[in-house]
């Protein structure tokens, strides 16, 4: 678990503390929290099944909440003692549409800044674009598959 910190730095896991020392032990990872069966983690960690359920459900609405694609009201498991919330007020400003993410990209990088310095940013969206000129290959075109392979002329003795 020594991860869980560095994926999800908000995490409340002093309500979590008496089964992290087990999952670390198991080497049970925040990965494994999110796309394992509970029952299969309680078994590994030697853990109550009821237990390791909450925190996976924890971890899992903590991730939605921080990535904006859950409500960030109280997220059960994210408050601390005195009930304030890790995540407070990061769902609002990242919730977006796939619709409105794409509409507000003018272009999208080529990855090389020169070409993107060219074309004024990268290749405009909302446009269809082609892509033509000779391809230059460092390596030269192997032969087909099915082609014998040339073999140097030897005398015959």
């Amino acid at each position: 678990m020594t991860d869980l910190i560095a994926v999800l730095p908000g995490f409340p896991t002093q309500q979590y503390v008496r089964l992290l020392p087990s999952l670390e032990k198991h080497q049970v990872t925040t990965a494994d929290l999110l796309t394992q069966d509970c029952t299969e983690i309680a078994k590994r960690a030697s853990l109550p099944i009821l237990d390791v359920k909450r925190l996976c459900n924890a971890v899992l609405d903590a991730l939605q909440a921080s990535l904006g694609v859950k409500e960030d009201e109280q997220v059960e498991g994210n408050g601390d003692q005195d009930g304030n919330t890790a995540l407070r007020g990061t769902g609002a400003s990242l919730r977006r549409s796939g619709e409105a993410l794409v509409s507000s990209w003018g272009t999208v990088s080529t990855l090389d800044e020169d070409l993107d310095r060219a074309l004024g940013g990268g290749v405009p969206t909302g446009h269809i674009t082609e892509v033509t000129g000779e391809r230059q290959d460092p390596i030269p075109p192997h032969p087909p598959s099915g082609s014998p392979t040339p073999r140097p002329s030897r005398p015959v003795k």
